[in-house]
């Protein structure tokens, strides 16, 4: 039940009837166990035996945080966070990395003549569960660290895991963002609806439109980018193309996920912010898949020092979270890599803005810097959407080739046009934060949302899972 499906349209609206019916003027119970309700349901219609996982890892939490705020003895309260810990990371490693580290054991003991066949596991991956482990886990980190106090009912709990809006992919809530909402006054007001309607036709705008008609041309073209001497035109239009792919896959997700939640009478946190004008690497992750940038700086790169301690501790932190980054999108060479190659960027950029480069006041400083952030994550994109490190080590190759290749150039360039709202959006905040135009009126977004509804139904491209469905 997938958000860009019919039977997902009926199933909301049967539960925004009842956020008319049950809670017009407050989120009374019924109305919130009503959503839990919906919440399982819609979760057990992809494999209903997922919903045992999800059980598991909430009881777990729910009794760990409870242990953790009653007792006064360190030991006891960190052997109980262990706890969690271990069952929510337990289940991930178990499902999503089983097979990687497998082969893995065996590349390592070849190395030393060791000859193992290493087995493999045919496990499918449960959908959601590296979303829902890390919602889960802040939670218990949470009270450990005495930032929240934990919830009184398991069913709240529960709730505030599995919400439906966010379930899948994010945005990564926590609790504090969310559990407070369960009890605050809401009325049903014209204006909410409007902006909830906008994001969702915005959110599925750039998904059925923009992702999925790029997307038919990266699936199909993605393997000449990486034949032996491919002039430069194809790979460069290709990572291009899915540069903006999974942009607007990802964030049409997030837009209908807010907008979902906003017409329930819930606001979740902003996920991504335009972040193709980042003029640094550091600015690229406050802009990208915001709630997962902010969870692994809070739980992973804070307590490994942060930005405490020597340099070399510094370079290490930032090193161990970003290639934990990568592993945590798959359990794939590619993607370590991926996270490789942004760790080395926020490294080298620390480096420079230690030595005062970027204290410079010069325009050109600031061009440059931003050129070569911006084609550091074009870069880095080639190796996230690769097969394997070889098929990426050829596409970036092949960047540097001459020569114009006319067949397979021109049969791409049809696909380009789907990045103009690309641009145009990133253009327009990039004016509106520098002050030179205002933010977006209802009037210019019932235009646009207007434009949009119409391209959803003349220009929509074949539908393909979301991409962070896989992760």
């Amino acid at each position: 039940m997938s958000f860009i499906s019919f039977s997902f349209l009926f199933f909301f609206l049967l539960v925004l009837a009842g956020r008319v019916w049950l809670g017009p003027h407050k989120n009374e119970k019924p109305y919130l166990v009503m959503l839990l309700a919906a919440s399982l349901v819609f979760y057990g219609s992809f494999v209903p035996w997922y919903l045992l996982l999800l059980l598991f890892t909430t009881i777990v939490d729910y009794y760990a945080g409870h242990k953790i705020a009653q007792s006064t003895s360190p030991v006891y309260r960190k052997s109980y966070l262990v706890l969690s810990l271990t069952a929510n990371l337990g289940l991930l490693i178990f499902f999503k990395y089983l097979n990687f580290l497998s082969g893995l054991s065996q590349l390592l003991l070849s190395l030393f003549r060791v000859h193992f066949t290493a087995p493999h596991w045919d496990i499918a991956l449960p959908i959601g569960i590296s979303f829902f482990t890390f919602q889960s886990m802040s939670y218990t980190i949470d009270i450990y660290r005495s930032k929240i106090k934990p919830e009184r009912s398991y069913w709240r709990f529960l709730l505030f895991v599995c919400f439906f809006t966010h379930l899948i992919s994010g945005p990564i809530v926590r609790a504090k963002e969310l559990l407070y909402q369960f009890d605050r006054k809401r009325k049903i007001r014209l204006k909410v609806y409007l902006e909830g309607f906008y994001l969702i036709v915005s959110g599925l705008f750039f998904k059925m439109v923009v992702a999925d008609n790029i997307g038919d041309y990266v699936n199909k073209f993605w393997k000449y980018g990486a034949a032996d001497n491919m002039a430069a035109a194809v790979p460069l239009s290709l990572t291009v193309l899915f540069s903006c792919q999974i942009f607007s896959d990802f964030l049409g997700y997030s837009q209908i996920a807010m907008g979902t939640a906003y017409l329930l009478g819930f606001k979740l946190p902003l996920n991504f912010n335009n972040p193709y004008i980042a003029s640094s690497f550091r600015e690229f992750w406050t802009r990208w898949h915001i709630t997962l940038s902010t969870w692994i700086r809070d739980y992973l790169y804070i307590p490994l020092g942060g930005n405490q301690g020597s340099q070399l501790k510094v370079f290490s932190a930032l090193m161990i979270t970003m290639l934990l980054a990568g592993l945590w999108h798959g359990a794939a060479l590619t993607f370590i890599f991926w996270g490789l190659i942004h760790g080395l960027a926020l490294v080298f950029e620390r480096i420079l803005r230690t030595n005062g480069f970027f204290e410079k006041k010069s325009v050109l400083i600031k061009v440059f810097w931003f050129v070569v952030v911006q084609a550091t994550v074009l870069v880095g994109w080639i190796f996230f959407r690769s097969d394997n490190l070889g098929q990426a080590s050829r596409i970036f190759n092949n960047l540097f080739n001459g020569g114009f290749d006319p067949e397979n150039a021109l049969a791409i360039l049809p696909g380009l046009w789907f990045v103009i709202p690309v641009l145009i959006l990133h253009l327009r905040a990039l004016l509106t934060e520098r002050g030179w135009i205002p933010a977006p009126r209802i009037v210019e977004k019932g235009f646009v949302g207007a434009l949009m509804l119409y391209g959803l139904f003349t220009l929509y491209g074949k539908t393909n899972a979301f991409l962070y469905f896989q992760f």
